[in-house]
């Protein structure tokens, strides 16, 4: 008896064991990225308001999956903490604002490199084809006009409703969207992907949250790991309203497949130039070192042929300062001979 039931248990766990291992039946992972821990930083330097309602790691990304279910694709990215939803989002979260932009395998297809409110760009080869906004989900209107969660497109967007479904599990939050709304879903292995981690803040511009030069309560602190120097270069991007408002940063693309270091990121984030009031570049665009080796061999050539023009120059200067005729002796000798040679001819003539 005490064996049957023990066999019963060992069944049933294993049973639980499976099934919570093994993946629901029509789904399938297409993308699977890790996040490196601690990231969360932005650029490398920024930190937390320092409201206690945000904890550590609500804003540290740890993995990111695309999932394919069949009539649906689900968008998930998971955290190293939630931080619960103190706040009531109808989506079940309070604190993140997500965004997802990709850029599909079609070409000819209108694209944009803008972002909803997270002060950075996208290089040329990243510019995306449509974007997924993830956020706590008031009002009705999606983000940024109101507080719903949404698909922007190149025109027009689409705000949550049955296309777009919302929901979180744990410490993952996932946007499930009909494939009907989507585009090129037969190659999502080969997208580009970046999802960009913001502070969800309602009253903030585009319900973002800025940072600030020391931060505070309810603003990010964009000096908190800053050395002097990036010190007063944030200061100076802050006060152009141009520093970025990316916590962290996921991408995920052909060159990128298992993701990128938490040092790329900071450097990317860190692109931006406060003296031209240039936005960070996703990725920042490189350029080539053979401008400069061009420019220096003209240079080169122009200094040698002023070299040698102003040689010829003095040569030819110098050759004529010992050509030239002395007119005043000249005259002077040929008016003395014609005397002397009136006085001879007198002399003969007597």
């Amino acid at each position: 008896m005490e064996g049957s039931r023990l066999l019963k248990a060992f069944t049933l766990l294993a049973l639980v064991i499976l099934a919570t291992s093994t993946p629901l039946e029509g789904q399938r992972v297409l993308v699977s990225v890790s996040d490196p821990e601690g990231d969360d930083r932005g650029p490398g330097y920024y930190g937390y308001p320092t409201n206690p309602v945000f904890k550590p790691g609500v804003f540290d990304m740890v993995k990111f999956e695309v999932v394919d279910e069949g009539v649906r694709l689900s968008f998930r990215v998971t955290f190293k903490e939630l931080g619960g939803n103190p706040w009531g989002g109808p989506n079940g979260f309070s604190l993140q604002n997500i965004q997802i932009y990709v850029r599909t395998t079609q070409a000819g297809l209108p694209s944009r490199t803008d972002t909803l409110g997270l002060n950075v760009v996208f290089a040329p080869s990243y510019a995306w084809h449509f974007a997924i906004v993830i956020v706590p989900g008031w009002e009705e209107k999606i983000v940024p006009e109101g507080q719903r969660s949404g698909i922007y497109y190149y025109g027009y967007s689409v705000v949550q409703d049955g296309v777009l479904v919302v929901k979180v599990d744990g410490n993952t939050i996932t946007a499930s969207v009909d494939k009907k709304a989507l585009i090129d879903v037969d190659n999502v292995a080969s997208w580009t992907i970046v999802v960009a981690v913001a502070s969800y803040d309602g009253f903030g511009p585009n319900r973002v949250r800025p940072a600030g030069p020391v931060g505070g309560e309810w603003v990010l602190n964009g000096t908190k790991y800053a050395t002097p120097e990036q010190r007063a270069r944030v200061a100076k991007a802050i006060a152009a309203g141009i520093e970025p408002r990316i916590l962290d940063l996921l991408v995920y693309s052909p060159e990128y497949k298992a993701g990128i270091t938490a040092e790329t990121q900071y450097k990317w984030l860190d692109s931006y130039n406060p003296d031209l009031k240039l936005l960070a570049t996703i990725p920042p665009i490189q350029i080539p070192p053979t401008t400069v080796t061009i420019t220096n061999t003209i240079t080169s050539t122009v200094t040698s042929t002023i070299t040698k023009v102003a040689t010829e120059l003095r040569t030819e200067v110098q050759t004529t300062t010992v050509t030239e005729i002395n007119w005043p002796i000249s005259i002077l000798l040929l008016i003395v001979g014609l005397v002397v040679g009136i006085i001879v001819v007198r002399f003969i003539l007597r």
